[in-house]
């Protein structure tokens, strides 16, 4: 596979560059070689796993050390197994310094351990990528753990939904290999010029070979949005809800198809009980002894950020059943954020007085902040529920209810703007009175927000919605100085817009008019936004956002079934364009990338109103890789009184990578006519 060979020069920048550097140069570089061997992303597999300091690690399969010192800081005793001589160099200098590292190459490794005489040597064995290499291997392994000891085992799914969608295979590469059982598939050319029949396996597949091994008994984990560089790992204990899986764009290595939207189709996994079949990854944990009561069910890690902000998210078990949360730093700087959130909780809950909105009580456990676990449905939930059956009075009376609540509680303090508030939204100006809260929670969005089980009341639908008590549980940015309420209400209304609301009857126009907020406001909510995302990453380009850096390319549907250059050209061909009209409802910069949405269409001389082709190009005409999403917009052809339209997939997202200060523009064509939208031009 790519990632295993060592990219060139990789041996010198471990030696020549500090770990602190590594983000940097993998943007520098833009080649999937170095995200995959140098990107700290990769460790969120691992990190939270059961592993103290004592225990004995076995890392089978270390490859260039991507994980071997986070595995090493967790336990102190860690052997790291690779397949080469270059490998093993590479790693001891990697954690050159480092006690406790032994590395060992293939032949060192089947020489110690051929005939497992050392059994019960080691606590916890890891295993990611390339099961099948190790699928023989795996007696000798149950072998070489202690009696309570487990083996963590992570790779692709050979029937997940991002290869369903148009993800090419994990190993051989080509589209449905893996769905195909690889049928037609021959194997794989490494450096040594010989054939390998690389492949993954099903969810049964995995656990049969685990189980043949002679394990007990096998515990399934969903890293999402994949093994590599998970940023959620979830589990047959805490599934993931619908909607909060839509971070898709994860073809590095290759291009790929976009034949659906798998947002949604995880949705329909989730609803009909299949994520656990579907899961585009595993990490399976396979042990000898007794089952497990006690476990971390779910993490989730903030870890692209500023490192004072970087954090983990935990929902632990204990044998009792009974759940908790926990929110720990990741590194010795997040400890003032930590306390932070804990003293937020009982700041909130004095500015909040209203019983309808509470929020989850937080304490101190060691120096992590503890939360209950509070069970229920979040308002994305019943959100995303009532969309799904058409009820928009429903979804209506929701956002007017949340409207009510925030804006009438929380205090009412004439806002005055600060250093503090400077520092994290920049300096702004508001042109009428703006009201804060005392103290302001600016992610109350509606995915933080819970209408727990009524105790006593078999269903939460027999109480008024207006009389039901919402629970905030995640209020870690929250601040102490004046911030708008209508801040906080704009950050709602644009997240359910474009994360729940994007193919309905109700536009951000809509929401924001219901919300309170004029135009102006918007334009300063969204500089004020833009800068508290520079304050929480800078211009640091996310994992997530790589694909784009790298060019890999994503060919959607509508441009397969067009034919590309055959039926499209013949349409545009009988076009004849009278003019293009379009309009940009939102630009903004993000995690390092331009964000432009907006819709456009052609209209012709015969009466028709067609998608055009949308291209992001530099000053200098030269071509951005971009990507572009459609969406429909009969509500422009309503507004319009567009009544002969019949296609209307006219909305548009285009997201592409570009400095701060770079001039971009869009061109938007269709036939021989075509119109452009600059930077630096004006919404309107």
């Amino acid at each position: 596979m790519e990632q295993d060979r060592i990219p060139e020069g990789l041996y010198e920048i471990i030696k020549q560059n500090k770990k602190s550097s590594y983000r940097e140069l993998i943007t520098e570089k833009a080649k999937y070689p170095y995200l995959y061997h140098l990107s700290e992303i990769r460790c969120n597999l691992v990190d939270w796993l059961p592993i103290v300091p004592g225990m004995r690690v076995l890392e089978r399969n270390a490859e260039c050390g991507a994980l071997t010192g986070r595995l090493l800081s967790r336990a102190g005793q860690v052997t790291a197994v690779t397949d080469t001589p270059q490998q093993a160099g590479l790693i001891r200098e990697r954690f050159a310094g480092m006690d406790g590292l032994t590395v060992l190459t293939g032949e060192e490794y089947q020489s110690r351990y051929g005939d497992a005489a050392a059994g019960g040597s080691y606590d916890v064995i890891v295993l990611v990528g390339d099961f099948y290499r190790y699928a023989e291997e795996l007696p000798r392994l149950r072998a070489l753990l202690a009696p309570q000891g487990k083996l963590f085992a992570a790779d692709a799914n050979r029937i997940g939904l991002k290869y369903l969608a148009g993800c090419q295979e994990e190993y051989r590469g080509g589209y449905f290999t893996g769905i195909e059982n690889y049928k037609n598939a021959s194997g794989i050319q490494t450096d040594s010029g010989t054939q390998e029949a690389g492949r993954c396996y099903t969810r049964k597949e995995y656990e049969a070979r685990l189980l043949d091994a002679g394990f007990s008994q096998c515990y399934f984990y969903y890293p999402y949005p994949d093994y590599k560089f998970p940023s959620c790992i979830y589990s047959d204990g805490y599934l993931p809800k619908k909607g909060e899986l839509s971070d898709n764009r994860r073809n590095f290595d290759r291009d790929r198809l976009r034949l659906f939207e798998e947002r949604e189709a995880f949705d329909t996994m989730i609803s009909e009980g299949l994520f656990g079949e579907f899961s585009n990854s595993f990490l399976i944990e396979a042990g000898n002894g007794e089952p497990v009561l006690e476990r971390t069910i779910y993490a989730k890690y903030s870890n692209e950020r500023d490192r004072r902000f970087e954090i983990r998210t935990d929902i632990t078990v204990r044998e009792n059943g009974e759940k908790q949360v926990l929110k720990s730093a990741l590194h010795g700087e997040g400890a003032e954020h930590i306390g932070r959130i804990r003293r937020a909780y009982e700041k909130l809950s004095e500015c909040y007085r209203n019983p309808l909105i509470t929020f989850c009580p937080c304490e101190a456990e060691g120096d992590a902040a503890r939360f209950l676990f509070v069970p229920g449905k979040t308002l994305q939930e019943l959100l995303e529920e009532a969309v799904q059956c058409g009820d928009m009075e429903t979804v209506r009376e929701l956002i007017r209810d949340y409207i009510a609540r925030v804006s009438e509680d929380g205090g009412k303090e004439k806002f005055v703007p600060t250093p503090e508030f400077a520092a994290v939204f920049g300096e702004q100006h508001f042109d009428d009175e703006a009201w804060c809260a005392g103290v302001s929670d600016i992610d109350m969005i509606f995915s933080n927000i819970i209408i727990p089980p009524i105790e006593g009341v078999p269903s939460a639908e027999s109480v008024p919605a207006a009389e039901l008590p919402w629970t905030v549980i995640d209020y870690e940015w929250s601040f102490f100085f004046p911030v708008p309420k209508k801040f906080i209400l704009y950050r709602a209304m644009y997240f359910a817009c474009y994360q729940i609301l994007n193919d309905t009857e109700i536009t951000l126009g809509e929401l924001m008019r219901e919300a309170g907020i004029s135009d102006e406001q918007q334009k300063v909510f969204a500089s004020m936004e833009e800068h508290f995302q520079a304050y929480l990453a800078g211009d640091m380009v996310p994992v997530r956002n790589m694909q784009r850096l790298m060019g890999t390319k994503i060919t959607e549907l509508c441009d397969l079934l067009a034919g590309a250059a055959g039926e499209a050209e013949t349409e545009e061909k009988r076009a004849r364009v009278r003019g293009i009209r379009f309009h940009i409802d939102r630009k903004e910069y993000q995690d390092g990338s331009v964000v432009c949405c907006g819709w456009a269409f052609a209209a012709t001389w015969d009466g028709r109103y067609l998608p055009v082709h949308i291209q992001a190009r530099d000053e200098g005409g030269r071509m951005i890789s971009a990507e572009i999403t459609r969406s429909d917009r009969k509500d422009v052809a309503q507004v319009l009184r567009l009544r002969r339209a019949k296609d209307t997939e006219w909305g548009f997202n285009c997201v592409f990578v570009a400095p701060r200060e770079m001039k971009w523009k869009l061109v938007f064509s269709l036939g021989r006519r075509s119109r452009e939208y600059r930077s630096d031009s004006i919404i309107k």
